[in-house]
Order: C-alpha cells, then sequence, then structure tokens
C-alpha cells in the first residue's frame, strides 16, 4: 500500500507533515499539557501529589494516636485506618514504626500512579523520615523534610510542610523534549541535507562533488565546524580542497584560467593560452612530462564559455579542426546542468574530444591520483591504440615504459667512471638503456651525461653540431668546450647506432677511435658506445683495434621475465585495462622470447584487436596478435645483419638449417657445406654463428647446439618453403 502511495508523497508534503506534528507537539505540552503524551503524566503527578501527601499525613497522624493509646506500635494498623473518602494509598506496616505505602494504579495519577513510598517514625521524638519504595516514587515527590536523616520536626497538630513536587515539572519537560527534537532534527538536517549529508555519511563522496557545488558546501561545513574533519575523513587535503573552491568561486575568464592551470599542474604539465581558436570559450595547450605512462606528448583543453547553450557547444567542435591532437573539454556536465548531448558526442571514439565532467574535475583536483583521472577519462572515451602506452619504435623515452636491465643499470650507475661497450642486435634495447643511463645521470651534482645519436661515420661533425659548435671542430676541441661548460665534473657521452662510425674506422686506421681513447685515459672523458656487429667486432675480434680493452662489454639480449610480465601488464592496469589471466601472459612472454620490444608489440596488437567497449584480453585476441601483420614485420630483417653478402648468405643458411631441423651446430653447418660441394670456413661458420646469437636469432644450449631464441621465429617458417630457400642459398654459395 506505501509502495503505491509512496509517487504521491512528495518532498513538500512531508515536509508539511513534519512541519504540522511538531508544531502540534509544542501547543498542547503549552496550552493542554494533560492531553500530551510526553508531558501528561508529570502534568497529572503535580496535581494529585498534595492530596497523595494529605492522606499519607492522616495516616501517620492516626498511628501517633494510636502509639499513644497502646503505649507502643499496634500489630495491626487497620482499625486505626483515618477516614478517607476517596484513598489513593494501600497502606501496611511490615514493622512497627514503619508505613508502607502503595499509590494506586490509577492513570489519573500520572507518575505518581503504582509508586511506593516507606515512612518511618523515629521513637522518642515526633520526627517521621522518608523514603522511595519499591517501585521508587520520584524524588522530585518527595516532601523536602522528609527525606531520609532529617531532623525536621513533623507532630501532631503541626501543618504539614508541602511536598517538594515541582508545579512546573511538566514544563521542564516540555522544554527537555523540545531541545531533543532540536537536536535530533539538527542532525537529521545534517544527514538529509542533499549537500552536507553525504559528505558527512561517506566523506569519500566529496572528491566526486560537481565542482560548482563545492563553495556551498565549503560555507555549510565550515559553519557547522565540520569542514576539516570531513576533509581528514575524505583523505582531502586542506589545500587541494581551498585552490578547487577559489576555481569554482572564479567567474567568466578567470574560472577558465583558474581551472586551466590547477588542473594542469595535478599533472605536471605545463599550461599555456591557445590563441586562433572559433569555439565559444578559452583554449589551452598542455605540455605533458616525457614520463607520462601513455602516449601523449600534448593536448588542448576547452573551457566552455559559461552559461552557453550545450547545442552551440557541439556545433562549433564539429566544425572545428584539431589535426591529431588531443581536446580536452572542462565542461559543467553534472545531475544539475546536464550535457547528454555533449557526453555522446566524446563517448564516440571517432573523433579525439574527451569530456571530463564536473565531478571528474573535483576529483582531479582533490582527489589525490589526478593522473589516473586523466587516463580513466582518456582509456574511456578514445581508442586505446591513440594512446597506446607501448612503445614499438625507438628507444623507450618514458620512464614509465622502461622495464627491467636492473643489473645493467646498477653496472653503469653504481660504479666508478668507466667506458662500456653496449652491444646486441636491433630493437633489443640499446638506446632504451642509454637513455635510462642518461635519465638516471640527470641532475647529478658532480655528473653531466650527453646522448649523441649517429646518422652515419661523421662522430665528430655531429657533436659538434649538437653542442653549438662549428661543424669542423675536432673531439679534442668538443671535449675542450664541454670540460669548460661543466667545470668540475665528470664529462660523460652516450653514443648510439655507432656502427658506420666503427666500420669507417676500421677502413681508415681507426684515427677518431684512437682520440677516444685518449680523452678517455686521460680522465677528460667517458664514453658508452653502443651498436651491433661492426661494434663487436672493432672490440673482440679485431686484435689491432684501439677498443680492445677499452670498455666493458654489455651485451644486451632478452628481458628478464618479471620485466616482461610487467611490461605486458602495468601499462594496461592504468589503464584499467588487462588480460583475462595469468596463463594468457605466461603464454605472450613465451612466444616473444622474452624480447622487449616484440612484447610491446603484441600488446599493442591486442590492443588493436580489442573491439569497442571490451576491457579484458582473452585467448582470441592474443591469437590475432601473434598472426598479426606488424609481428611478421618485427620478426624480419635477420637476413641482412652484415654488410657483406657472402656473410648475409652464410647467416641465412644457418636460419633455414635450424628452422628445417630444429636446431644446429657448427660441425653440422659444416658437413651440410661439405655435402654440397662447399668447402666450408669454420671461422666464418663461427661469426655467423656469433652474429646471430648477437642479433638474438639463435642461442647457444648444452652441447654446442643453437635453437631459436624466439618460438615465433621458427613458426614463421613453412617446412617446405625453407627446404627450397635452404637449396637455393647452398646451390648460390656452391657457384660462388
Amino acid at each position: 500500500m506505501l509502495e503505491r502511495l509512496s509517487p504521491f508523497l512528495s518532498k513538500a508534503v512531508v515536509r508539511g507533515v513534519v512541519i504540522a506534528v511538531v508544531t502540534l507537539f509544542v501547543a498542547s505540552a503549552l496550552f493542554t499539557p494533560q492531553l500530551n503524551p510526553v508531558t501528561r503524566g508529570s502534568f497529572l503527578a503535580s496535581v494529585n501529589v498534595g492530596p497523595v501527601w494529605g492522606e499519607l499525613v492522616q495516616w501517620r497522624i492516626a498511628m501517633i494516636q494510636a502509639r499513644n493509646e497502646l503505649d507502643g506500635w499496634p500489630e495491626d494498623i487497620q482499625p486505626y485506618a483515618p477516614r478517607i473518602a476517596n484513598p489513593q494509598l494501600r497502606v501496611t506496616s511490615p514493622r512497627p514504626n514503619v508505613l508502607q505505602a502503595d499509590i494506586a494504579h490509577n492513570p489519573e495519577l500520572g507518575e505518581l500512579a503504582g509508586t511506593q513510598v516507606v515512612v518511618e517514625f523515629k521513637p522518642g521524638t515526633h520526627v517521621w523520615t522518608c523514603r522511595p519504595g519499591n517501585p521508587p516514587i520520584p524524588h522530585g515527590y518527595l516532601p523536602i523534610n522528609c527525606l531520609e536523616g532529617s531532623t525536621d520536626d513533623f507532630s501532631p497538630g503541626v501543618p504539614p510542610i508541602t511536598a517538594d513536587a515541582d508545579p512546573l515539572g511538566w514544563l521542564r519537560s516540555l522544554i527537555l523534549w523540545c531541545g531533543v527534537i532540536f537536536a535530533v532534527g539538527a542532525v537529521v538536517w545534517v544527514v538529509r541535507h542533499p549537500l552536507v549529508g553525504a559528505g558527512q555519511l561517506r566523506p569519500a563522496r566529496l572528491r566526486r562533488t560537481p565542482l560548482a557545488r563545492l563553495p556551498q558546501i565549503d560555507r555549510l561545513l565550515r559553519w557547522l565546524r565540520r569542514l576539516e574533519p570531513s576533509l581528514l575523513a575524505a583523505d582531502i587535503r586542506l589545500g587541494d580542497w581551498r585552490r578547487a573552491v577559489l576555481c569554482a568561486q572564479a567567474t567568466g575568464a578567470e574560472h577558465a584560467r583558474a581551472l586551466a592551470r590547477a588542473m594542469a599542474e595535478r599533472v605536471s604539465a605545463r599550461c599555456q593560452p591557445s590563441a586562433d581558436w572559433t569555439l565559444p570559450g578559452q583554449v589551452f595547450e598542455w605540455q605533458f612530462p616525457p614520463d607520462l605512462p601513455v602516449s601523449l606528448d600534448r593536448c588542448l583543453v576547452f573551457v566552455p564559455t559559461p552559461g552557453i547553450d550545450e547545442a552551440t557547444v557541439l556545433r562549433q567542435l564539429r566544425a572545428t579542426q584539431t589535426g591529431s591532437d588531443v581536446l580536452l573539454i572542462l565542461s559543467d556536465h553534472s545531475v544539475d546542468t546536464p550535457w547528454p548531448l555533449l557526453m555522446a558526442h566524446a563517448e564516440d571514439r571517432a573523433n579525439l574530444h574527451v569530456m571530463v565532467d564536473s565531478a571528474s574535475q573535483t576529483e582531479w583536483l582533490i582527489g589525490g591520483e589526478a593522473l589516473q583521472v586523466l587516463l580513466r577519462q582518456l582509456a574511456a572515451q578514445l581508442r586505446i591504440t591513440r594512446i597506446s602506452p607501448y612503445q614499438t619504435r625507438g628507444g623507450v623515452t618514458r620512464e614509465g615504459a622502461f622495464f627491467g636491465r636492473a643489473q645493467l643499470l646498477a653496472r653503469v650507475i653504481n660504479r666508478e667512471s668507466a667506458n662500456y661497450l653496449v652491444v646486441g642486435g636491433r630493437q633489443l634495447g640499446k638506446s632504451s638503456l642509454l637513455k635510462a643511463v642518461q635519465r638516471r645521470m640527470h641532475g647529478h651534482p658532480h655528473t653531466v651525461c650527453h646522448y649523441v645519436s649517429l646518422r652515419d661515420h661523421r662522430l665528430a661533425p655531429r657533436m659538434a653540431l649538437q653542442f653549438g659548435l662549428p661543424a669542423d671542430t675536432p673531439l679534442e676541441a668538443i671535449v675542450d668546450h664541454l670540460q669548460a661548460q661543466y667545470q668540475g665534473k665528470r664529462l660523460v657521452l652516450l653514443i648510439d647506432e655507432a656502427d658506420l662510425f666503427f666500420r669507417d674506422e676500421s677502413a681508415n686506421g681507426y684515427v677518431q677511435l684512437s682520440t677516444l681513447r685518449a680523452l678517455s685515459e686521460e680522465g677528460r672523458c667517458w664514453f658508452m658506445l653502443a651498436g651491433f656487429w661492426d661494434l663487436y667486432a672493432t672490440a673482440v675480434l679485431d686484435y689491432q683495434s684501439p677498443l680492445r680493452n677499452f670498455g666493458e662489454v654489455l651485451t644486451i639480449g632478452g628481458l628478464e621475465r618479471d620485466a616482461c610480465r610487467e611490461l605486458a601488464t602495468e601499462p594496461l592496469r592504468k589503464l584499467r585495462l588487462g588480460f583475462d589471466n595469468e596463463r594468457l601472459v605466461d603464454r605472450l612472454i613465451d612466444a616473444s622470447g622474452q624480447r622487449a620490444n616484440l612484447v610491446a608489440i603484441l600488446c599493442q596488437e591486442c590492443l588493436e584487436a580489442l573491439a569497442p567497449g571490451e576491457r579484458v584480453i582473452e585467448a582470441r585476441h592474443l591469437t590475432q596478435a601473434l598472426a598479426s601483420q606488424a609481428v611478421q614485420d618485427a620478426l624480419a630483417g635477420w637476413g641482412r645483419l652484415s654488410h657483406d653478402e657472402a656473410a648475409c648468405r652464410l647467416d641465412r643458411i644457418v636460419v633455414y638449417h635450424t628452422a628445417q631441423v630444429g636446431q644446429t651446430s657448427l660441425v653440422t653447418l659444416a658437413q651440410l657445406l661439405q655435402s654440397h660441394g662447399i668447402t666450408g670456413d669454420a671461422q666464418a661458420l663461427r661469426q655467423s654463428l656469433a652474429r646471430l646469437q648477437l642479433a638474438y636469432v639463435l642461442r647457444k644450449h648444452e652441447g654446442g647446439e643453437y635453437r631459436f631464441t624466439i618460438p615465433l621465429l621458427q613458426e614463421q617458417f613453412e617446412p617446405t618453403e625453407v627446404e627450397l630457400l635452404l637449396h637455393q642459398e647452398l646451390a648460390v654459395l656452391a657457384r660462388g
């Protein structure tokens, strides 16, 4: 019945009923207290306490007279009972000199009904004392001269002192009950207040309160002296709260500037105005720090003019071209001011518009995890591949995307200055390691570190131009310039992609390499050189090379298994995505052979396979990723590991033979060549196997056997194709 009537009981009706009931209660207590259920008992008791005590006085007089006649207390007191027209007491004598008076259970007696009082005569005196019985008569209705231990005379013929019954007791009860009602009403008001109540019952809700409400909530909580306790319970810093309130209180253009700057600071972004836009409001440009865990260097921020029509904003957004930039829209969308059309527009992943509603702005400003709010909004309203956290090309530049290599980094960072030669195949992480070293040395008080990436063999001109010097400046002068610029600091140069430089040096007598060695031996500069086969051959295979014993060789191979797991799962977790189960992660890691960039590519392809709205990577997504063209492209390139065509052909023969039989060895390869009439060069075969190991194509196992490092590479070959390819390469090599 109540459920059927509830739609008709509006808040106004309920409020009117409550006010009427409270008014009736107070009025009846004041003007007709005998009818009020709260004051009725005390009012009737105060009216009847006089007759009740008058009747008890008559009993005491009668008992004194009987005691005087009998010269002692009568055994039966009833024959001496006084004549009373309408008695309200039942009096007994449990022992001599004691009267026990039980007041009748008469509702007209109020609080006196059903209670008991005991009076006792003190022999040799005219004193009577009294005390409450069981159930006790309320103390407020006892005579002030009748309390136990009183020495006031109460003899026959002396007018009784009136009872200490409070004639205004009902009024005091009324005041007490009014105070209780007021307190309960205040609690209900705080609990049920639409702005304050939710924050008191569940303080964490303050973080998701629409921004426009914050000033009013701030005033109410300050008035209630509950601001700091509420913020403490909600884990909100007072400074963040005050700044959010100021942003909400600002008006016009100042509101947009204050809001955009405050939110930018929370995610460590640089904010600056952006002009020449036709949008109805203010536009800003944010530059994000390089450690942002997603692929987003910059974005545009649009704050619509307050009070503008939603349709106007939506029409202008559709007509505005932002290129490839993401546009954050800081709208007033909330329960109070809904913008459903804009919300639907932002949820369309075909565009690059992201709406940050009013509640999310508050959470951004005071929630303590502004970056998580940003990532959540981006992931919910954009294609995940647009902001993919996986870097699949070039060296990893964001710290949040760099995983593992802890031992290698420790060997470089935690030791005294030394030279290092970083060798490994392409896309194994050499550049990422060098850039990680640069990030960790940045800001060091005693060391200055510079990263140089070579595009050709000209080392000195590249370094000179990078440091603002003429292109013909020699290496010694470049180092002198840097030493003068950073006096008293150790100079470390990270030189990446140096294979062409080493190849040129090998052909020209190692002139510049000798200079590098001399600078290092003099303690003027330390070097960390990165490359592939030419660097390895120069440093290890060429006995006459100045790089021999120049520095410690660091071979880049597969990533640690735990680091692979972090690389696959942590970036997804920040976007509230993930794998269906741990077995899928293990399958991905095993298939990639723990090659870092291949793990990233597989995760990127899994994201590409997700349908709109899907948040979990399942087995079908991983299967699709394993067969994707991007993975096939990443596995290619092993056939051209050297600039020598004969060496490359030998590499292909080794790989095809391994794919055909599942494993190979130096002896097996030599026999294979002899069976085709080719005189095998054991040294060339050893270099080929070393080159393929360095490129992370093959791995040497116990017994001298070589197998594929990456299981996916084995699956790339069709058995019939491998046999044909192998015979063709052997035939060409035999003719040569």
